[in-house]
């Protein structure tokens, strides 16, 4: 696929019937160039995981077109550019952190524990800074380093377009922001196309290319803000005047009155 551009235009999404359905999107469109960092940021409720995986050719919309450079998105899906980190890491127990690493890529290739899969799964490791932890249990590795664990797990299909669904919402404050350097850290090394869950506005902007707000009821884009602020971004950043000022015009957006 030679350019992955994302594009999706009048994207509808409604559950159940007529009478008693829900519309959760309602005639959005959006476009992510290869290569960014774009965040879908709003409340609970505004279809943000809908859209995140509609985008990625995992969920078919109601009405409305998505494109992955050009072709339907389940081109993608089959080709295994796309890659998934959802909000818990749910790692297999009996399985060490190299074990779970690499089980994406035994199963799509067939070849059960190939030293070519597990020798992706060794890099990607490294790559998210858990080397040390290979031979780890699941029980033996703290919330953090598991969440690690479950983005080499998706990073080791080298997948062109990563979908994370709020990856690290159920993390304290620190950790959490540890997470976010390193996670900028990867996405900067590798290039990959990365669309990102979260209800945090300091996370939306320390990550981002592009935030799209979203509102509910249904939900829809509100509004689109690029983020200019200069790379690579350290936790000083919070402080900066711009982060401010980005901060305080995506709660004023985010308030009740901007998103009913």
């Amino acid at each position: 696929m030679e350019s992955r551009l994302i594009s999706a235009h009048g994207i509808s999404m409604r559950f159940g019937g007529k009478g008693a359905g829900q519309t959760v999107l309602d005639s959005l469109d959006i476009t992510v160039a290869p290569g960014s960092f774009v965040t879908l940021l709003g409340p609970s409720g505004c279809g943000k995981s809908t859209l995140l995986k509609i985008l990625g050719g995992l969920l078919s919309p109601t009405s409305g077109d998505v494109s992955i450079g050009g072709r339907p998105p389940a081109d993608a899906v089959r080709e295994r550019q796309i890659g998934l980190v959802p909000q818990r890491p749910a790692l297999l127990p009996w399985k060490t952190a190299l074990q779970n690493a690499s089980m994406l890529r035994h199963i799509a290739t067939g070849k059960r524990n190939s030293a070519e899969s597990t020798e992706a799964a060794e890099h990607v490791l490294k790559l998210v800074g858990l080397d040390g932890a290979r031979d780890k249990l699941p029980h033996q590795l703290s919330g953090g380093m598991a969440q690690r664990v479950s983005i080499a797990r998706a990073l080791a299909m080298d997948p062109a377009i990563l979908l994370m669904d709020e990856p690290f919402g159920a993390l304290d404050a620190i950790t959490r922001d540890e997470m976010n350097e390193k996670l900028a850290e990867i996405w900067a090394e590798t290039g990959k196309t990365i669309i990102f869950v979260t209800h945090s506005i300091s996370e939306a902007i320390f990550l981002s290319d592009t935030v799209h707000v979203m509102g509910v009821n249904p939900g829809r884009i509100i509004e689109t803000m690029e983020i200019a602020l200069e790379r690579p971004r350290t936790r000083e950043v919070f402080d900066d005047h711009a982060f401010t000022e980005y901060a305080r015009r995506l709660r004023e957006l985010l308030e009740p009155k901007a998103v009913v």
